[in-house]
């Protein structure tokens, strides 16, 4: 598995410390030549210096048939470029986007981006479902995360005991293809985990996974399953 990843900053660098860890091939393309060095200097990755939505340096990082292509930079204006390329001049399989101002998701969303995320809109949801589900133990589907023509649901566990999960590595879990544990709630905390992260007893994880796949992941950490 590859994936190239246009910006360099928090959000791009620590995705690829992530992926890298889960075992995956990584690009990191980034402007300012400073955090290229930085980044070069702390992670086993390709890290290119250049403009992310210009076609040549896209080429450079291995754009072409990557598993994933992520913009994560802070200007929407290149993040939109970025996808189009990876869709049209690159054929990769699937893009993901950071929308900084919410009023572009729509154009995003248009124009194929596989995954739009718009940073404040998901953190006001996850608190909303919180809020509204706070002791609710069943998995908990978030239709509102994306649109309802999409495959995959966002869903919310917690880990009681006797879920057959605990004490596992992410990565020794049985989970289906296409399923993704992207934020787990421990103790009031927010994270964001790695293959390497272990589950623990009354964690609530995030999971994004395909709506054929429900089941199964329900039979990976519920009680009795």
């Amino acid at each position: 598995m590859y994936a190239v990843i246009v910006g360099g900053g928090k959000v791009g660098r620590n995705l690829a410390k992530d992926l890298l860890e889960d075992g995956m091939a990584v690009s990191i393309v980034e402007k300012d030549a400073g955090k290229c060095e930085n980044i070069a200097s702390k992670l086993n990755a390709l890290v290119i210096n250049g403009d992310g939505a210009d076609y040549s340096v896209l080429e450079s990082a291995g754009s072409r048939g990557a598993d994933y292509l992520i913009a994560a930079t802070g200007t929407d204006e290149v993040n939109f470029v970025v996808c189009l390329l990876a869709k049209v001049s690159f054929s990769a399989k699937t893009t993901l986007a950071r929308v900084n101002d919410i009023r572009n998701e729509g154009i995003f969303k248009k124009s194929g981006v596989d995954f739009v995320l718009t940073t404040p809109y998901i953190i006001s949801k996850m608190m909303h479902e919180i809020i509204r589900c706070k002791d609710c133990g069943f998995p908990f589907i978030i239709p509102t995360f994306l649109d309802r023509k999409s495959k995959f649901e966002i869903v919310r566990f917690i880990i009681k005991e006797g879920s057959p999960s605990i004490g596992k590595k992410i990565s020794e879990l049985k989970f289906p293809k296409d399923s993704l544990i992207i934020t787990v709630i421990r103790s009031g905390e927010i994270m964001i985990p790695s293959g390497k992260s272990v589950i623990n007893k009354d964690d609530t994880l995030y999971i994004i996974t395909r709506r054929d796949s429900l089941e199964h992941i329900k039979g990976t950490f519920s009680v009795g399953e």
